[in-house]
């Protein structure tokens, strides 16, 4: 055989060489065929982490809400979560690059991953915009609502802000953000009223996908 002259520590050795190859090959193979499958279906891939929040701390979520602004118009939001103290709005984007900017300029700078740029649409004022037509077509007040761009894991923003009410942040910073807005020191949303809402949010949901 083969190994019949070798020790068994350097039979050892060649087997783990082997093995550690093997898994590095395959990480090279598979990391490129997962990041299209995330960008692809990124969405469900955002949902999954809000999926856990809102488990973990017994919030409501409703995904895919879709109201009316007038006879002809539906927006839909990605995902409405339903905190202690907030609403959270959430809409999500994916992006092969940077981007950078000021929250509330009407463009922001993209920078690909392949040194090109160019000027985008500002995520953050399309996230102002869907809260602020649902406010005005749900009973819900603008001061209960939190917008947030959810981006993925490997897009850099450096995008100025001070707002408090409005953020754009990558998927795996999102629970501690939820966590760090939920502690303001404020009341919480009062339980039967919230209920009232998700429950006409639910309502208005199942009736526009009809």
């Amino acid at each position: 055989m083969i190994y019949s002259n070798l020790t068994l520590p350097q039979l050892i050795y060649i087997i783990v060489v082997s093995v550690i190859a093997l898994l590095v090959v395959l990480f090279i193979l598979l990391f490129p065929v997962r990041k299209y499958q995330i960008k692809k279906h990124y969405i469900k891939h955002y949902h999954r982490m809000i999926y856990k929040i809102a488990t973990y701390n017994d919030y409501y979520l409703i995904n895919n809400f879709t109201f009316e602004i007038d006879s002809v118009t539906k927006l839909t939001v990605h995902h409405l979560l339903f905190g202690d103290k907030y609403v959270y709005l959430i809409m999500d984007f994916y992006y092969d690059g940077d981007i950078v900017g000021k929250a509330f300029d009407k463009s922001l700078i993209f920078m690909s991953n392949k040194g090109e740029k160019q000027y985008i649409d500002n995520p953050i004022l399309i996230c102002k915009s869907y809260l602020t037509k649902l406010a005005m077509s749900t009973s819900m007040q603008p001061s209960i609502m939190i917008g947030i761009v959810l981006l993925n894991d490997n897009c850099h923003s450096n995008i100025v802000s001070d707002s408090n009410q409005f953020y754009a942040i990558s998927r795996n910073k999102l629970p501690q953000l939820i966590k760090a807005i939920e502690s303001r020191p404020i009341g919480n949303l009062n339980e039967k009223s919230l209920e009232k809402l998700v429950q006409s949010i639910d309502k208005i949901n199942k009736k526009n996908k009809k």
